[in-house]
């Protein structure tokens, strides 16, 4: 069960999720584009075995044109996997508006896992909540928002997969990105425990496996990320995303190489 959010700055703005998973460790899959890098998405998000991992679309990701976006998941239902959205988002859209036709495109050939998006740009920050073939976009008018495992807009349900931290999780991420300012303060938020170990930072039946922050600096994105339980390693590191006339082979590999990730890259369905 993940918690994200975005962040508008006064020297930019920043995209941040901390990843939540069915078992204590994890190796992310890296997808490193001339115009779009993307985390993998696990359709096999419970799953305790590394062997079986199902790898679709983005979990998180950032484009070239400086759109962010990120997801979390509400509801396991029959459907295509929601990580596919953030990556229709970010392949095909160069800015919130543009992902989210994107998105409301790709849902209505085919329903969806239920899910929360947030995606953030130069201009605009939009919430997007995914129920099958229905869809809620929220176009904020605010320059902050944070999202958990259940929908606002729309309700939660009985039978949402999280039914006990999200609402704990989400009023602390939002109390905390209300006070915050710059990215030290994200950072802190995703360390957190203002409700034990069920906090933005899980202890819980689901594990924070990574921490993440986009950070969009003029024409540059800048990745922060840490591999397992931020409150035990505050130690981030910072990647440059090589976009554009950035982009080559050797800065692909010296981008995976320099991530906390074992894991080779491969084909992704």
């Amino acid at each position: 069960m993940c918690t994200t959010g975005a962040l508008r700055t006064d020297t930019g703005y920043l995209l941040f999720k901390n990843k939540d998973f069915g078992r204590v460790s994890f190796e992310d899959l890296l997808v490193v584009e001339q115009d779009v890098f993307g985390i993998a998405g696990v359709e096999t998000w419970a799953g305790t075995d590394p062997d079986l991992d199902r790898f679709s679309g983005f979990s998180l990701g950032a484009n070239r044109h400086g759109l962010l976006c990120c997801d979390s998941n509400v509801r396991t239902v029959p459907g295509l996997n929601y990580d596919r959205l953030t990556e229709i988002a970010l392949r095909e859209g160069t800015d919130v508006r543009s992902g989210v036709e994107a998105v409301e495109r790709a849902m209505r050939r085919d329903p969806y896992i239920w899910a929360n998006l947030v995606m953030i740009d130069e201009h605009e920050l939009a919430t997007v909540e995914v129920r099958g073939q229905e869809l809620k976009a929220t176009y904020q008018g605010d320059d902050r928002i944070a999202r958990s495992n259940h929908h606002v807009e729309l309700g939660a349900t009985p039978d949402d997969d999280d039914t006990v931290t999200t609402v704990p999780r989400l009023r602390s991420a939002s109390r905390r990105i209300r006070e915050a300012s710059d990215l030290p303060e994200i950072f802190r938020l995703q360390e957190s425990h203002d409700d034990g170990d069920s906090g933005i930072c899980n202890h819980t039946s689901y594990d924070t496996v990574y921490s993440y922050v986009f950070e969009r600096l003029a024409d540059s994105t800048i990745l922060h990320v840490t591999q397992g339980k931020p409150c035990q390693n505050p130690q981030r590191l910072a990647l440059r995303l090589p976009f554009g006339s950035d982009w080559n082979p050797a800065a692909a590999d010296s981008l995976r190489d320099a991530y906390p990730s074992t894991r080779q890259p491969l084909p992704i369905a």
